[in-house]
């Protein structure tokens, strides 16, 4: 029986376009939007707030539930079933056009990651993200 794995990911979008990140220390690692590992018993929205404010740096309150998907994979030899919720959340004011960010603490128990944050329009991030992480982009208002 597949282990159950499940995400959320968030589309913060802004007038500067859609909000994604690198891994500057792991360039092997594709480009990804927010996001990460609901704890139990989590609320799928009350995750999205968490993990976006912990990945990000940034504060956010209102976060549109936009879909859910589920794909069953293979990871380091282990079939896992992934459900995914995904929300897009808006962003205003002055935002850098790029900044880094430390998550202090990952939840397979890693050390702190530093992410690097970019803006790109949606339509380039779905041919650039990695992770199957743009396949409901098509849904953003």
């Amino acid at each position: 029986m597949p282990r159950l794995i499940q995400k959320v990911l968030i589309y913060a979008t802004s007038a500067r376009g859609l909000l994604v990140f690198s891994e500057p220390e792991f360039p092997e690692i594709g480009l990804q939007v927010p996001g990460g590992t609901m704890e139990a018993g989590e609320f799928p929205s009350y995750s999205a707030k968490r993990e976006f404010e912990e990945e990000t740096g940034l504060l956010a309150e209102v976060f549109r539930f936009l879909g859910q998907t589920e794909h069953l994979k293979t990871y380091k030899g282990e079939e896992r079933f992934y459900r995914r919720f995904y929300f897009q959340t808006q962003l205003w004011g002055d935002l850098s056009e790029t900044w880094d960010h430390i998550e202090r603490f990952p939840s397979d128990g890693a050390p702190p990651i530093l992410f690097r944050f970019a803006w790109m329009s949606p339509e380039t991030a779905q041919v650039r993200l990695g992770y199957d992480h743009g396949e409901l982009l098509h849904r953003l208002k």
